[in-house]
């Protein structure tokens, strides 16, 4: 009864325009008529969830909710929040027995997020051609000049748009996505090191980069001490990380490049996007719900830190109610710019410690393949440590006690990943701890300053 709600905002496909124009209206509703319509689209999702989804069954019922009438926000606030633990453990028992038609073939997403704790989700094409279009919200927001050209240095697999090279393209992506022309594309898988992607930006000449806050404060360091300089750089579009003061000051002192942030999870897709006229972002309302939470479970006030819980509206094959995403962040007021979307000052979380130092002194953004940790051994969570030039410290919390044989197997394909041959030793933990800040932090490095000298190779 309530899926005319959904269908009535949902996109056709990659590349419809329509959609796209509705989310450039949505944005400018009266904060009471989004969560209106946030709680239409919940409305439809617990009637799906209750009816094919067992797991789901007994909570939606336990918190004495009716899924034939509307959902109200104290009624939705009942529900347990889902742990990522939960979702380790028993994916099979979240997943849809009927995902309904039109949603597209399910397919897998594999994360670790920002607790580190690896976790496969289930989406739709529908969800994913959700994500996408409200990704374009980001380019339609701040001014780009779409004819000019876009580089991307993060993550990819091992063998795509690995350096010296990279790949090119003649677009920024395809026309599903980006239903409009654009002009050339470059991307660079991360693995290559520090010094060797400001020669491969140097190369690219680029008017956009988009990048991970870490590494920009990386390729700033390295482009001021090498006295580089990108001279038609506009800005640096980041990613995947918490926006520090000092990566947006370095872009902006080195680069004269101001940095615009995307909010945004894995499994769980485009959350926020930093707002065209202030540093703060815009919960992407109409896609997802997020909520946060106070110690006590309660509602967060504006000016209080508290955790996020995220439900994104569209993914009907692996519904995730309430979904502990593991991030902080404080609740802002409505914005002056005149949207009704919800506001986050500020974000807390998955900013990475350093950089790797192989004894050469080269520097690296830490790649480690977690994505395939799970089938190698029975590992719930992970952090690195690197001890010395030579020495990375493996901290795990496993199952049970992995055999010499699983050791080994995980051993090499760590050492497979990184750019030099280090030592890997391990250290079995209960949990890994937070850190002061409250974030976890995949990587940590220990090394001190003497470190980042460069040395000759074999120093």
């Amino acid at each position: 009864m309530h899926i005319d709600a959904f269908s009535a905002f949902a996109p056709s496909g990659p590349g419809d325009v329509e959609f796209v124009k509705r989310l450039q209206d949505s944005q400018w509703w009266p904060p009471a008529e989004v969560l209106e319509h946030q709680l239409k689209l919940l409305s439809s999702l617990l009637v799906h969830a209750h009816a094919t989804v067992a797991f789901y069954r007994s909570r939606i019922e336990a918190a004495g909710i009716d899924v034939g009438r509307p959902v109200r926000l104290e009624d939705w606030r009942r529900i347990p929040p889902l742990t990522r633990r939960e979702v380790q453990q028993l994916p099979d028992q979240l997943l849809s027995s009927a995902i309904p038609t039109g949603h597209g073939a399910p397919t897998s997403v594999h994360t670790s997020g920002s607790t580190n704790t690896p976790v496969t989700v289930t989406t739709t094409e529908l969800d994913s051609w959700v994500g996408g279009l409200a990704a374009l919200r980001h380019f339609l927001w701040h001014p780009y000049d779409f004819s000019g050209r876009m580089v991307t240095i993060r993550r990819y697999r091992k063998g795509i748009a690995d350096g010296p090279d990279g790949e090119k393209f003649e677009r920024w992506g395809n026309e599903g996505f980006f239903p409009f022309a654009t002009g050339p594309s470059a991307r660079l898988n991360i693995s290559a090191s520090i010094d060797n992607q400001v020669d491969w930006i140097v190369r690219q000449d680029p008017d956009y980069l988009c990048t991970y806050p870490s590494n920009a404060i990386q390729l700033t360091l390295a482009s001021r001490r090498r006295g580089i300089t990108f001279p038609h750089l506009e800005h640096v579009a980041t990613l995947g990380e918490v926006v520090t003061p000092d990566a947006r000051r370095l872009c902006t002192d080195v680069w004269d490049a101001p940095v615009i942030d995307t909010y945004s999870a894995q499994e769980v897709g485009i959350l926020g996007h930093q707002c065209p006229e202030y540093q703060h972002y815009h919960v992407q309302a109409e896609t997802v719900m997020l909520e946060l939470i106070n110690e006590r479970g309660e509602a967060c006030a504006v000016g209080e830190v508290g955790e996020i819980l995220v439900t994104p509206l569209f993914n009907y094959a692996m519904p995730l109610l309430r979904y502990r995403l593991g991030d902080f962040a404080e609740l802002g007021s409505d914005c002056s710019c005149g949207r009704g979307l919800p506001v986050l000052k500020r974000i807390l979380g998955r900013e990475r410690n350093s950089v790797l130092i192989a004894p050469s002194g080269e520097r690296f953004w830490p790649v480690f393949g977690t994505h395939r940790f799970s089938r190698i051994a029975p590992i719930i969570q992970h952090q690195f440590v690197q001890r010395t030039p030579e020495r990375v410290e493996a901290r795990l919390v496993t199952e049970r006690p992995l055999t010499g044989e699983e050791e080994e197997a995980l051993r090499r394909h760590i050492q497979a990943q990184l750019p030099w041959r280090f030592e890997i030793v391990f250290a079995y933990l209960p949990e890994i701890p937070r850190s002061a800040s409250g974030k976890f932090e995949p990587f940590i490095s220990d090394v001190g300053p003497e470190a980042y000298a460069r040395r000759p190779m074999g120093a």
